[in-house]
């Protein structure tokens, strides 16, 4: 009799076992490594009109590594540069989603070894290639921040099905929008005249529940160009649109 409560006891610790092995795993998309639906999104959103100097590359990739490792497990973080949306919106640099480390499993419920080599290979490389190329001046004549913001509220926030999943996004600029009809070069708005006109009407977007950090990069010229009631307006706008500015954050240089 003992014998017989002694199997039926490990057939039951090893069902409990696989099926909660079975329950956690989740399959992922081969190249992004993200599950159906992503446990947190992360957007950066990223405007490099002028060259860095030597302090800002530095400050700038210590930013991007701190961000990738903050990303959980199952989170993903997306990739795009401010662009002209025109007739399309803007399509990612880079998507991927953390599938875990090998300090996320043990040897009991899978492979720590698989693991951390599926973390290096599909989404730390992968993201310290993009961040290097995120980090080269574009040299463009424009910088449709706002209109960049908007696609990318439309693109990865507002999908079905994510009403309830953490989100933040994440913009890295001289936050100085520069278009044909707005431009912070000439002169910066009051910000409640501002939100209230028709140009900012044409480019906003909710960001409800999304929490937000500027990364201001400095100019040469940041004295007149970048005052401290630039983040005010900025926090002015996303707070328009619903968000919440969680951080400000002046890279160094």
């Amino acid at each position: 009799m003992f014998k017989i409560v002694a199997v039926v006891g490990v057939v039951l610790i090893v069902g409990v076992v696989y099926f909660t092995v079975a329950s956690a795993r989740r399959d992922l998309d081969p190249v992004t490594l993200c599950p159906t639906m992503a446990d947190s999104v992360t957007v950066l959103l990223v405007d490099v009109t002028d060259p860095m100097n030597t302090a800002q590359r530095q400050d700038f990739a210590n930013q991007l590594a701190k961000l990738k490792n903050s990303i959980p497990r199952y989170g993903k973080l997306i990739v795009a540069k401010v662009d002209a949306t025109g007739d399309q919106l803007l399509a990612p640099v880079i998507t991927r989603c953390n599938p875990g480390t090998a300090e996320d499993v043990s040897s009991t419920t899978g492979d720590p070894a698989a693991v951390q080599r599926q973390w290096a290979d599909g989404f730390d490389k992968p993201l310290t290639l993009a961040f290097e190329q995120l980090a080269k001046a574009s040299g463009a004549g424009q910088s449709p921040i706002l209109e960049s913001i908007q696609s990318t509220a439309l693109t990865e926030f507002q999908k079905p099905g994510l009403e309830n999943t953490p989100k933040r996004l994440i913009v890295a600029s001289d936050l100085l929008q520069n278009t044909g009809d707005v431009s912070f070069y000439r002169s910066l708005p009051e910000p409640r005249t501002f939100t209230d006109s028709g140009p900012f009407r044409r480019v906003r977007t909710d960001l409800r529940g999304v929490d937000v950090e500027l990364w201001m990069l400095e100019r040469s010229d940041a004295a007149s160009t970048q005052p401290r009631s630039l983040a005010e307006l900025w926090e002015r706008i996303i707070g328009a649109e619903g968000g919440e500015v969680r951080r400000i954050y002046n890279v160094s240089g």
